[in-house]
């Protein structure tokens, strides 16, 4: 049985710390605004040649990045709130309590979504001031697809997690990797058609190639999205449930060579 006060107290915690701390603020909402000014004015260019097959492609390039938030931003920040205790050396301490492992994952999952949807109503409203879009489609269309990411998300963290709970401190930036290697064959930001057949391949097995394709099928073609929504979600809730096992054992594989060997 999970215990939601303990797993709220590891939410909280982290909601204090990256709201003191300029750093972490900066990192979280920067980069999404970023993305924002340069592929939503990259669209509307696009968009501006006329050329049916970019029909709404404004819109199509501006949610590309307000999804891909939800995967690869969330993602860093899961990352994170383990890589925190690694850092302020932290970890003995916080797992000497009677905290669970499997309340941690659900408060810092919880954090995760606090944050990613802070992020993404703040980035939606940008958007509405700076674009000639409907705020209230754009926010239409991020809910019916951002779920199923968030948890795309949460599968590749927990992925990344494993390799730093085996080999430690020093493979914090492999961690980080991981999820940037996934972005070329998820279609976020073009179809999984133009990838060579070995990249299809790949994308084939990756639940968010499936998300991403139904956004431009509902958006650009009008088609229902049900079916790739489906199937992505399939595959993403398969995935975090067989990460998340995978990686509590090995978090009681390591716990038993001492976890102080995690910092070094």
């Amino acid at each position: 049985m999970i215990n939601l006060s303990s797993s709220w107290a590891v939410a909280l915690r982290h909601i204090r710390m990256w709201r003191r701390d300029p750093n972490f603020l900066l990192g979280a909402f920067y980069w999404p605004f970023l993305d924002i000014l340069i592929w939503g004015f990259v669209g509307s260019w696009i968009q501006q040649t006329q050329n049916p097959q970019f029909h709404n492609y404004e819109m199509v390039a501006i949610l590309c990045v307000l999804l891909w938030q939800c995967v690869g931003r969330a993602s860093n920040a899961l990352i994170t709130c383990f890589n925190e205790e690694l850092w302020s050396h932290n970890i003995i301490n916080l797992f000497s309590l009677p905290l669970r492992l499997i309340d941690w994952i659900v408060g810092v999952i919880i954090f995760t979504g606090i944050m990613i949807s802070m992020i993404s109503l703040s980035c939606i409203f940008i958007c509405a001031l700076l674009y000639t879009i409907s705020w209230w489609q754009l926010l239409s269309v991020f809910c019916m697809f951002a779920l199923p990411l968030f948890i795309c998300g949460v599968w590749v963290s927990f992925v990344a997690l494993q390799i730093i709970v085996l080999l430690g401190k020093r493979s914090v930036e492999l961690g980080y990797v991981a999820i940037w290697f996934l972005l070329p064959f998820s279609g976020a930001y073009y179809p999984v058609e133009v990838l060579p057949a070995w990249g299809q391949a790949i994308s084939a097995v990756i639940p968010m190639s499936y998300i991403f394709q139904g956004m431009r099928a509902y958006l650009m073609n009008g088609q229902n999205p049900a079916s790739y929504i489906i199937q992505g979600s399939l595959m993403a809730v398969l995935y975090t449930a067989v990460s998340v096992l995978f990686f509590m054992y090995c978090f009681k594989y390591t716990k038993r060579f001492g976890l102080a060997r995690l910092a070094d």
